[in-house]
C-alpha cells in the first residue's frame, strides 16, 4: 500500500510518498490546487490549441484531461479560459474553447485547475492517475494550517454562544489579561462568535441544579438564531463540567431545529475554568464546519480511504472523521516539532529550535529534550 505524509500550508502543500517497494517520492504544489505553467510552444489544431511546456513532460498521458485551463496576465487575472481535451507528455496540452479564434502567445502564463484539493492532486501526480481513474486504497497522514489560517483571517462559520444568563459578556471581559498592561487606550480583540444568547439556568459548583431552563423558551431563542443565519452553536454553561444536563437539553433542541454544527463545552473542554472553557468551545464551533467540509472533501476525492489521519495540535494523529476545530490550531506547527526534533536528535542534538516560514504565517518552536503539553495558550 502507498503511504503519504502531507503538510498543507497556507501557500504550498508538501507531499512525501513511500511506495510498496520502499521508493520515496516528493511533490510540492500550491495549496489552492492550481498548477501554474508557461506556454513554451503553441500549435493550432482546428478549433483547439496545443500548449507545449517542459514542466508537463513528466506527466502521464491524459492526466490533465477535463481540467480547466486559464491564460493569466502578469497580475494573475484570467484573460482567456478553456477546457483540456487531452494531454500528452511529448505533444503537450490540447485545449478547446467556444472562442475558437483566440490566439495564445508563446510565453503566456497559464493555470490548470479542478475541483480536487491540493493533497489529492499530489497523490494523483505521484500515482500517475488521471481524474477518471479511481485512487486505490492508500494510507494518508495529513497536517494542515487550514484551521490556523481560518482563525487568523477570520474566515470561520457564523457562530453564536449560548451561555448562562448574566454571562453573555464573558468573552468580552475575558481574563483581564492584555499585552500592554499600562496602555490607556485598551483595544480588545473581537470574540469569534457573532452573537450571544443567555439561557435562564444555573447549576452550582457541586453539580446541583439551582434553576432549570424552560424548553419552549430555548426553542424560541434558538429559532431566532437560525432565522438570523447563524450556522454554528457553542454551548457553554457555568459549572457544566460538573453536570451537563442543561447543555444536553440545549443540544437536543438545537439538533431538532436543524443546526448542523453544535459544540458543547462538557464534551469539547470539560474543565473547571469557565473563560478558557468558553473560548475553546466557541473556537471549536467557529472552525469545525470549515475543517469538516475540507476533510470530507479530501476523503471523498480519495474514495473514502480507511486509513486517513490528521495531525492534531498535541502532535498526535487522529482519525480524520473525528478531527474538529479545537484540534486544528497548531496541526501544522505540531507536525513540524515532531519532525525536526527527531531529525535533530538523530544528528546528535537532543535540544533544538524550529523556524518554519510559510507563505501565510511563520511558526517558531523549541524542543527541550521532551515534548511539553500545554492545556492553555
Amino acid at each position: 500500500m502507498w503511504r503519504f505524509w502531507i503538510d498543507v500550508g497556507g501557500t504550498f502543500t508538501d507531499c512525501l510518498a513511500l511506495s510498496p517497494t520502499d521508493e520515496i517520492l516528493e511533490r510540492k504544489t500550491l495549496s489552492s490546487g492550481r498548477i501554474k505553467g508557461q506556454a513554451r510552444g503553441v500549435e493550432r489544431d482546428g478549433d483547439s490549441i496545443w500548449i507545449v511546456d517542459a514542466l508537463r513532460t513528466s506527466d502521464v498521458e491524459d492526466f490533465w484531461k477535463d481540467w480547466s485551463f486559464d491564460i493569466v496576465d502578469e497580475h494573475g487575472a484570467t484573460t482567456w479560459s478553456g477546457k483540456v481535451l487531452r494531454s500528452h507528455p511529448e505533444r503537450g496540452i490540447q485545449v478547446t474553447t467556444a472562442d475558437g479564434d483566440h490566439e495564445i502567445a508563446v510565453g503566456a502564463g497559464y493555470e490548470l485547475s479542478s475541483e480536487l484539493e491540493a493533497p489529492v492532486v499530489c497523490i494523483r501526480q505521484v500515482l500517475g492517475l488521471a481524474m477518471s481513474v479511481p485512487v486505490p486504497e492508500v494510507d494518508v497522514r495529513l497536517g494542515t494550517t487550514r484551521g490556523t489560517n481560518a482563525l487568523l483571517e477570520r474566515k470561520g462559520a457564523r457562530t453564536a454562544l449560548v451561555t448562562t444568563q448574566g454571562f453573555g459578556d464573558v468573552l468580552h471581559i475575558g481574563s483581564q489579561e492584555r499585552p500592554h498592561l499600562f496602555e490607556l487606550s485598551i483595544r480588545k480583540s473581537q470574540p469569534l462568535c457573532e452573537t450571544e444568547v443567555e439561557i435562564e439556568e444555573r447549576i452550582d459548583t457541586n453539580g446541583q441544579v439551582l434553576k432549570s431552563p424552560q424548553a419552549h423558551r430555548i426553542r424560541e431563542q434558538l429559532q431566532q438564531l437560525l432565522d438570523d443565519g447563524i450556522q454554528s452553536l457553542a454551548i457553554c454553561f457555568v459549572n457544566a463540567f460538573q453536570n451537563a444536563e442543561h447543555e444536553l437539553l440545549v443540544e437536543k433542541i438545537a439538533r431538532e431545529l436543524g443546526f448542523s454544527q453544535i459544540s458543547r463545552s462538557s464534551e469539547v473542554a470539560p474543565a473547571i475554568k469557565f473563560v478558557p472553557r468558553t473560548q475553546t468551545t466557541v473556537l471549536d464551533a467557529y472552525l469545525t464546519p470549515i475543517l469538516q467540509e475540507y476533510v470530507e472533501r479530501i476523503s471523498r476525492q480519495l474514495g473514502n480511504p480507511r486509513q486517513f489521519r490528521m495531525m492534531t495540535s498535541a502532535g498526535g494523529l487522529i482519525d480524520a472523521r473525528q478531527f474538529r476545530g479545537k484540534d486544528s490550531i497548531l496541526s501544522g506547527p505540531a507536525g513540524g516539532v515532531i519532525g525536526y526534533s527527531q531529525v535533530a536528535a538523530t544528528a546528535g542534538f537532543p535540544e533544538s529550535i524550529g523556524f518554519d516560514m510559510g507563505g501565510t504565517s511563520t511558526d517558531v518552536s523549541r524542543f527541550g529534550g521532551e515534548l511539553e503539553i500545554e492545556t492553555e495558550t
